[in-house]
C-alpha cells in the first residue's frame, strides 16, 4: 500500500439534522449580507433621484406662480403646488383682481394635495402675523380662493384635522392665531371650549367655535374650530380681502 491512497472515495450524505444545520450557517452570514447590498442599493437609487431633482422645486413658469410670488390657481398653479405641496400668496397689495390669479371674474379654486400638507405662507406687510414681521405661515391641508365681480374677495385655508389625543397642537394654534390677527381670545376661553368639546366626544355631538376676524395684519382674519361627534377637530382661516384697499 502505497502513502497515497488510491482506493475510490464515496461521498457521505449528510442527515436531516447536518442539512439543517448547514443551511442556519449559511443564512446566519447570506442574510446580512443581501441586507447590506439592498441598503446600500436603496441609497443610490435616492441619490440619483435626488440628483435629478425629485422633491425640489423646479423654477416656477409665470401660469404656476406670479413675478409678486404668488401662487396661481389655475389648471397649471394648482397642479405646480399640489406637486411641491407649497402656496404663498402675495397680498401686499389689495384688491387683488382675478385675473391676477388666473381665475374668472365669479369663480372658486381649491388646492389640496389630497395627502401630505400645502407649505403655507401669506404676506401682507402692514404689521401683525409672526412675531410682527406681516406674514404667517402654517401647514395647511386647503386653501380656496373665491372670486366675485372680477376680484378676489377671500382665502379660505384649512389645517389638517387632529383627533381629540391631538386636540391641545389644535389650540396651540389658536393662540398662535391670537397673536398673529389679533383674535379676541384668552385663555378662560380656550379652556372652557376644550370643556365644551370633551362633552360633545362623550355624547357624540358636534361642536364648533367661530372665533372674530382680527385686523392685526391689516385685513380682517377670522377663525373656525370645527369639530365632529368624534373628536377629530378642524382649525380654519378665511382672510376676508374684499373690504381692504392700500
Amino acid at each position: 500500500m502505497t502513502l497515497i491512497d488510491d482506493r475510490p472515495k464515496t461521498q457521505r450524505t449528510l442527515s436531516a439534522p447536518e442539512r439543517k444545520a448547514r443551511r442556519k450557517r449559511v443564512l446566519t452570514w447570506l442574510l446580512p449580507i443581501v441586507g447590506v447590498l439592498l441598503i446600500g442599493g436603496l441609497f443610490w437609487f435616492t441619490q440619483q433621484l435626488l440628483a435629478g431633482g425629485l422633491g425640489e422645486p423646479r423654477e416656477a413658469t409665470a401660469e404656476e406662480v406670479s413675478v409678486n410670488n404668488t401662487t396661481q390657481f389655475g389648471e397649471a398653479g394648482t397642479s405646480y403646488a399640489v406637486q411641491y405641496q407649497v402656496v404663498t400668496l402675495n397680498l401686499a397689495s389689495l384688491p387683488i383682481a382675478a385675473e391676477e390669479l388666473s381665475m374668472g371674474p365669479d369663480a372658486q379654486a381649491v388646492i389640496a394635495p389630497g395627502y401630505g400638507f400645502l407649505d403655507t405662507t401669506f404676506y401682507r406687510g402692514q404689521g401683525g402675523g409672526i412675531e410682527g414681521q406681516g406674514y404667517f405661515t402654517e401647514m395647511m391641508s386647503s386653501v380656496t380662493a373665491t372670486t366675485s365681480g372680477g376680484e378676489v374677495v377671500r382665502f379660505d385655508m384649512a389645517r389638517s384635522p387632529v383627533g381629540w389625543a391631538e386636540f391641545p397642537s389644535a389650540m396651540r394654534a389658536v393662540e398662535s392665531g391670537a397673536a398673529a390677527f389679533g383674535w379676541p381670545v384668552d385663555d378662560a376661553e380656550i379652556t372652557a371650549f376644550t370643556e365644551e368639546v370633551a362633552d360633545a366626544v362623550r355624547t357624540g355631538q358636534a361642536t364648533e367655535w367661530a372665533i372674530p376676524a382680527g385686523d392685526a395684519m391689516g385685513m380682517p382674519v377670522s377663525g373656525l374650530v370645527s369639530c365632529s361627534g368624534d373628536g377629530m377637530c378642524v382649525l380654519s382661516y378665511a382672510i376676508d380681502v374684499s373690504r381692504t384697499a392700500d
